[in-house]
């Protein structure tokens, strides 16, 4: 944990070193497959150097990321997850809501993350989850909060086509909401700020390997577009779509939007 919350705090202070105006100056293509942008390789360059004192101080582990792809720290059974900026067109254009995602896992299941954070970089603010032992946010625990439904709703991937389809199945929510970051989406829900997501295009790994594992520590479903639990995963280059909720009735609403915005894009 220590680990993860110094790489946390020297991305973030990479970050704080870019004009606003250069952030999303396109740099390259990462493994991901995505446009790297100079707030993408800065925030990864500035992890990426706290895992490697790590190393030298003895720590063994592997790593993937979304920019660099895999690397080895030495083996050792471990393997660190990262997406240095999870929200990175909000961050081009100025907006607040893109955070650094890092989860370390034991095992080749998403149910094996042991350790997952989330910084939020607009406002600081730093979630935690360990597997077994719940969630905190900024060093304290997660307050619980009243479930009413679907009142708030956020999509992610919602191209106008996708989003078309998929209203039909959301009608039953009060407000639509969509953030662009999908680790972020997901961590809201699990803090009951959001009340379920529908995330209408595949994401990847980096992306939720630790807004899940604080999803599950909160007590909140996640599965794929057909309802089946992300637990199961066991690759790391799976890319899917999922619906995020905290009872079964609405990830199956859920789930619905996500089908139908899915034949749209395959369309």
């Amino acid at each position: 944990m220590d680990v993860l919350t110094r790489a946390a705090d020297r991305a973030a202070a990479a970050v704080a070193l870019i004009p606003p105006h250069e952030r999303g100056t396109e740099v390259g293509q990462g493994q991901g497959g995505d446009t790297t942008l100079v707030i993408d390789r800065d925030a990864e360059a500035a992890i990426i150097a706290v895992l490697e004192e790590a190393h030298a101080e003895g720590m063994r582990f592997d790593l993937i990321s979304e920019e660099v792809g895999e690397r080895s720290f030495g083996g050792g059974g471990a393997l660190v997850i990262v997406d240095p900026i999870d929200g990175s067109r909000n961050a081009r254009r100025g907006l607040p809501e893109f955070a650094v995602s890092l989860a370390v896992t034991d095992g080749p299941r998403l149910s094996d993350v042991r350790v997952g954070l989330l910084r939020h970089m607009g406002t600081g603010e730093t979630v935690v989850a360990v597997r077994g032992e719940g969630v905190m946010v900024d060093g304290q625990p997660m307050r619980t909060r009243d479930y009413r439904g679907l009142w708030l709703t956020v999509v992610e991937g919602a191209s106008p086509r996708r989003l078309t389809a998929a209203m039909d199945h959301l009608a039953h929510a009060s407000r639509i909401r969509s953030l662009g970051s999908l680790a972020l989406s997901i961590e809201y829900v699990a803090l009951g700020r959001l009340d379920g997501l529908a995330v209408l295009r595949p994401g990847r790994i980096v992306d939720i390997a630790a807004a899940i594992l604080i999803a599950k520590e909160a007590g909140v479903i996640v599965t794929d577009e057909h309802g089946i639990p992300l637990d199961a995963v066991a690759d790391m280059d799976w890319r899917g779509a999922m619906a995020v909720a905290r009872v079964p009735r609405d990830v199956a609403a859920l789930t619905a939007a996500v089908r139908a915005a899915l034949d749209a894009g395959s369309r």
